[in-house]
Order: structure tokens, then C-alpha cells, then sequence
């Protein structure tokens, strides 16, 4: 279920919106006012899309599309501005503020969903976007690096190899010797999954962090 932040500072229109947008299918992220809104549009999982009243206490929905154009984290957000504002000076201005669209009020129903499933159609192909481009550049990073890991490894599992069977059977080394040659196979099979990576899969590691998941990625691409 898609998403859709919404901020309106009046209660019965608020109302109006939330449950036209719940009768549409989607899932709304209901906020009272500009600097609700912008505090949503701060979290992590803040959704993708969004309608924002122009005239709202705390901070205006232009206010709001300003700041969220500045945000670093380089996701994209689809925001449409609701207002009774109709004179051309005014939707330039909110245009111009980082909105991609917008609605007069009273809004026809017919029009806001049309409206609204336009911007998830270009949130839909944003991702889809960003996800080629991550994918693009994990093959070729990881391509790279597993060509470069791959030369000196070789020589060091051929060099191991070498070591044990010159070594005497009953060696007190030659465990050792294969702990680490095992090691090594291991970072063998960790490259080779590096370099058939054809696809952006992560998984967690510390503290919210995500990593690429190689094995998954490989997996992936095989099937």
C-alpha cells in the first residue's frame, strides 16, 4: 500500500482528505501542520509522496517543499501543493519552491486521484531509476575489486598449496597451514560472488546499517 504524507491544518478538511485517500487505497501519514509535516519528512522512512496545504501555522507548505528539496539524503519525494491560491503568481511560486504539482481547492476528487496516481507513477520510475544506477555501479565496483583481490590471492593459495606438499606429513605446521589455505578459499568464494553481482541486494549489519549482500546479489543472478 502506497505511502502518501498529507498535512492540513483544518480538522474537517483534513478529515475529507484522509478519508478519500483511504478509500483510494492508500496508506496516509496524517499531519496537522507545516512543521509536523517537515519533522515526517526528517525520518528515515519517510514516504515518497506527498500533499501538502499551502496555508498552514508553524511553517507554509511552500516552507515545507523548500526544506525538503534541501535534504542530503537524495531521495526523492513527489509533493503536491493543495490551495485556494489560483492566481499564476502564486502556483509559480510554489512550483518554483520545489513543488511538482498542484490542486486548487475545492479540489474535484476525480482530479486529485488522477493527480495522485501520476506522482506515484514518477516515484514508481524514480526507483526504478535509482535502482539500475545502484545495480550499474555495484557491478562495475565490484567487478573491479574482485579483479584485483583475485591476482594476489591466486598467488597466495598456489603458494599454500606449494607449502603443504613440500611440508613433512607429520609437520606440526601443517594444520595451521591449512586453516589458512581454507580461509583463503573462503575469500575465493567471496570474490567470485563479488564479481558475478548483477543485482543491488543489501542486508543488515550494526546499528541501521546496510551492507551488500554478495551471496544474494550472485544468487540472484543466476536464477
Amino acid at each position: 500500500m502506497v505511502r502518501i504524507l498529507m498535512a492540513e491544518d483544518d480538522p474537517p478538511s483534513r478529515e475529507v482528505l484522509q478519508l478519500n485517500l483511504e478509500a483510494w487505497g492508500y496508506n496516509p501519514l496524517v499531519c496537522s501542520d507545516g512543521a509536523e509535516a517537515w519533522a515526517a519528512f526528517q525520518r528515515p522512512d519517510a514516504p515518497r509522496l506527498a500533499i501538502l496545504d499551502w496555508m498552514m501555522p508553524e511553517m507554509s507548505g511552500p516552507e515545507v517543499c523548500e526544506r525538503v528539496r534541501g535534504l542530503a539524503h537524495g531521495r526523492f519525494t513527489y509533493i503536491m501543493l493543495l490551495t485556494a491560491k489560483g492566481q499564476r503568481e502564486d502556483l509559480l511560486k510554489g512550483l518554483e519552491a520545489g513543488a511538482d504539482d498542484y490542486i486548487v481547492k475545492p479540489f474535484d476528487r476525480q482530479e486529485l486521484q488522477a493527480r495522485i496516481r501520476v506522482g506515484a507513477r514518477v516515484v514508481g520510475l524514480q526507483n526504478k531509476l535509482v535502482e539500475a544506477e545502484q545495480t550499474r555501479v555495484l557491478a562495475e565496483t565490484a567487478g573491479a575489486a574482485a579483479h584485483e583481490i583475485n591476482q594476489p590471492l591466486t598467488v597466495l593459495m598456489g603458494k599454500l598449496e606449494l607449502l603443504l606438499e613440500r611440508m613433512s606429513p607429520d609437520s606440526q605446521h601443517r594444520e595451521v597451514i591449512r586453516s589458512v589455505y581454507g580461509s583463503a578459499d573462503r575469500i575465493a568464494d567471496i570474490v567470485r560472488n563479488m564479481g558475478e553481482a548483477r543485482a543491488y541486494v543489501t542486508k543488515p549489519y550494526v546499528e541501521g546499517l546496510d551492507i551488500v549482500d554478495f551471496n544474494a546479489a550472485s544468487d540472484n543472478n543466476n536464477e
